[in-house]
C-alpha cells in the first residue's frame, strides 16, 4: 500500500513540518511504500541537519510546486487543487497541512482548525468578518460542517485545546495526538542538565506578528538588569524584525536583548543549553513544540496560561501579565538547579519521537490495517 504524506511546507522546518517527517518515516520503518509531497525538492541532508533525525531512504519525494502568496485565497484552492492531485498517486492519503478535512483524505492532523472562532461563526453563513479570503472559502466550510464524516477517516489533533476548538465549531470528535520533538534534542538534554548556566532567557520562534514577541523586550525591562535575553527563529516578516529592533532601542536595552533571525539550528542549541529560562510570549498557542524542546533541554519554561500550554507547563509557570512574567522570570533566574532542570525534562519525556510513533502506528493499524 503507497501511503502519500502531504507537506508543501516541508523545507520551512517548524515543528508542524517535524510532525510530517515523523509520520513518514514511521510508515516507511513499518514497511509501508511512503510518497512524501511538498512544494520544493526535499533535501534529506538539510532534513537531518535541522531536525537531528534522517529521512528514512526508502521515502520518495514528489514536488509539487506552488506559484502564490500563501494564506491568500488563490493558494487556498491551489492546496486543495494539490492535494488532491497527490492523492491519486497513493492508496492513503495524509494531510500533515491543511487543517482542513477533504473528502479524499483519510487521515488528517490538525494543528489548529481553518473552521475556529476566530474567523467564523457557529451558524450560517459562518462568516465572523467579511475579509474576501473567509468569503472564497465558504463553500468549503459547508463541506466539511455537514457533509464530511468524521467517523470514516482518522483525524487527529495535536492538543485538547485544538481538539475542543474543531468539535466546537464542526460538532465532530478527533483524536489527540501531541506532536514529538527530535529525539536528538532528548539526548542532548541528558548532558545539559547538568551543566551550570547562564543568566539568560530564550525564546526560540518565526518572527511574525501573531507571536507577540515585542513582549519580550517589554518583559526584559522589568527584569533584573543582569539576565539577558536570546530571540531566536526564522525571519517570516521584516516588519516585525524591525519593530523589535527598535523597541530594544527604546527601551535601552541594546546590550541585553540581541536577535538571531534565520539562525543555524546548532545556534538555537548552544543557547538553550546556555540558558535558564525559556521564554514563550503567544496567547493562545495551540501547543508548543518549541517550550517541549527547551524543557528537554533543562529551560525552565515561561509561558502564558492559555491555549495548549496548560496540557503540560505546570501552573506556577504560567502567567497572565508582563509583571507577572517578569517576577517569574528573576525568580527563576534565581532559583535554577539541576533539580529543576530535571523536574522539566522529564514532563518534556512524553512527547518524544518514540511514543509519537507507537501510537500514531497504533491508530493507523486500528483504522487501516
Amino acid at each position: 500500500m503507497k501511503v502519500g504524506v502531504f507537506s508543501p511546507t516541508l523545507n520551512v522546518y517548524g515543528g508542524g513540518e517535524f510532525v510530517a517527517v515523523a509520520m513518514a518515516n514511521t510508515l516507511a520503518q513499518n514497511r509501508h511504500d511512503v510518497i512524501l509531497f511538498a512544494d520544493d525538492k526535499v533535501n534529506p541532508r538539510t532534513i537531518s541537519a535541522y531536525f537531528g533525525e534522517t529521512l528514512h531512504p526508502k521515502i520518495q519525494a514528489i514536488t509539487q510546486p506552488t506559484h502564490f502568496t500563501r494564506r491568500g485565497l488563490v493558494d487556498f484552492y491551489q492546496t486543495i487543487v494539490n492535494s488532491y492531485v497527490a492523492k491519486q498517486k497513493c492508496d492513503l492519503f495524509i494531510d500533515a497541512f491543511s487543517n482542513c478535512v477533504y473528502p479524499w483524505t483519510q487521515i488528517s492532523y490538525i494543528h489548529f482548525p481553518y473552521l475556529n472562532q476566530h474567523s467564523f461563526s457557529k451558524t450560517f453563513p459562518y462568516l465572523g468578518s467579511p475579509h474576501i479570503t473567509l468569503v472564497g472559502t465558504v463553500p468549503h466550510v459547508i463541506l466539511e460542517k455537514k457533509l464530511i464524516n468524521y467517523d470514516k477517516r482518522l483525524v487527529l489533533a495535536n492538543s485538547h485545546y485544538t481538539a475542543e476548538e474543531i468539535g466546537k465549531y464542526s460538532g465532530k470528535t478527533v483524536t489527540v495526538l501531541y506532536p514529538p520533538f527530535p529525539s536528538t534534542i532528548s539526548t542532548l538534554g541528558k548532558e545539559a542538565i547538568k551543566n551550570s548556566r547562564q543568566d539568560l532567557v530564550v525564546t526560540t520562534s518565526r518572527l511574525d506578528p501573531t507571536k507577540l514577541l515585542e513582549r519580550i523586550p517589554l518583559i526584559a525591562a522589568k527584569t533584573n538588569p543582569s539576565i539577558h535575553y536570546a530571540i531566536v527563529g526564522r525571519l517570516c516578516s521584516k516588519q516585525t524584525l524591525t519593530n523589535l529592533q527598535s523597541l530594544i532601542k527604546q527601551l535601552g536595552l541594546t546590550d541585553r536583548v540581541k536577535i538571531y533571525p534565520d539562525a543555524p539550528a546548532e545556534k538555537k542549541i548552544e543557547l538553550l543549553k546556555k540558558a535558564k529560562v525559556y521564554l514563550h510570549t503567544m496567547v493562545g498557542e495551540h501547543f508548543g513544540i518549541s517550550i517541549v524542546e527547551a524543557m528537554a533541554l533543562g529551560c525552565i519554561p515561561i509561558v502564558h496560561d492559555s491555549g495548549g500550554m496548560r496540557e503540560f507547563v505546570p501552573f506556577q509557570d504560567r502567567y497572565e501579565s508582563l509583571q507577572q512574567a517578569a517576577a517569574k522570570i528573576d525568580y527563576e533566574i534565581g532559583h535554577w538547579s539541576n533539580r529543576e532542570a530535571e523536574r522539566v525534562k522529564e514532563i518534556s519525556e512524553r512527547f518524544s519521537l518514540c511514543n509519537f510513533s507507537s501510537r500514531f502506528m497504533e491508530l493507523f493499524n486500528k483504522y487501516y490495517a
